[in-house]
This record gives structure tokens, sequence and C-alpha cells, in this order.
């Protein structure tokens, strides 16, 4: 009974961590060609609405994907995306998540991302 107990809850440790498990050192390596758009850690990006500092890495994984998949259609994105692996994206979102939220926020600007499909689900 002892050994059932320790394998139930050696279980449910795995399934609760996150499904992706990115690195986020080897993320900040590869994100070079991100900056210019999404920020970094000491730049906030050109287009400040689409800032990826501190967004859920595994949304991020989920919606980058879409975008190799070409499921959503951005010739920028599609492009740059096309060479990337899934461990790729997955280290790059991490490094994204490990930032935290950008110091500059407006609550009159919304950033596009992790928010959008809370929205849509709640209409």
């Amino acid at each position: 009974m002892k050994t059932l107990s320790i394998a139930l809850a050696a279980a449910l440790a795995v399934a609760t961590l996150p499904a992706f498990a990115g690195n986020a050192a080897a993320g900040k390596e590869k994100s070079i060609g991100c900056v210019a758009c999404h920020g970094n850690d000491v730049f906030p990006g050109i287009f400040y609405t689409l800032q990826l500092a501190g967004r859920n890495a595994d949304k991020l994984t989920v919606k980058t994907m879409k975008y190799k998949n070409l499921k959503i259609v951005h010739p920028m994105m599609n492009a740059a995306v096309l060479l990337w692996n899934e461990k790729d994206i997955e280290d790059i979102s991490a490094y994204y998540q490990s930032l935290g939220k950008p110091v500059f926020s407006s609550p009159l600007i919304t950033i596009k991302g992790d928010d959008d499909d809370d929205k849509i689900a709640a209409r």
C-alpha cells in the first residue's frame, strides 16, 4: 500500500509540472532574432504591444508552434520560426517568461497575447 501511495504521489508530481520545460539560458542565446520586435532583458522592443517579457511560456510555445505550422499566417513570424524546432521554441518561451513583466506598463494599452484567449473564452 505504501508503494502504491508513493507511486501515485510521484505520478501527481509529474502531472503538475509545466507541459513545456524550456531552458531560459539557452533561450536567451536563441532569441537574438526576436529582440527588435519583442524586446529582451534590457530593450523593450520596437512595439510596446508586442513585448513578450513575463508571458506564460506554455502559451508562448503553443502560439509560436501555430506560426511554425502555418495555423496562424503572419509572413514575418512564419519566416522567423521556419528553421526552429520545438525545443528552440520552448527555450525561447522559457527565456521570455523568466524576464518577468515589463517595468513600463500602461492601463490604457493592452499587451497582445496571454489574455486574448481568456477574453475570447469569456464571451
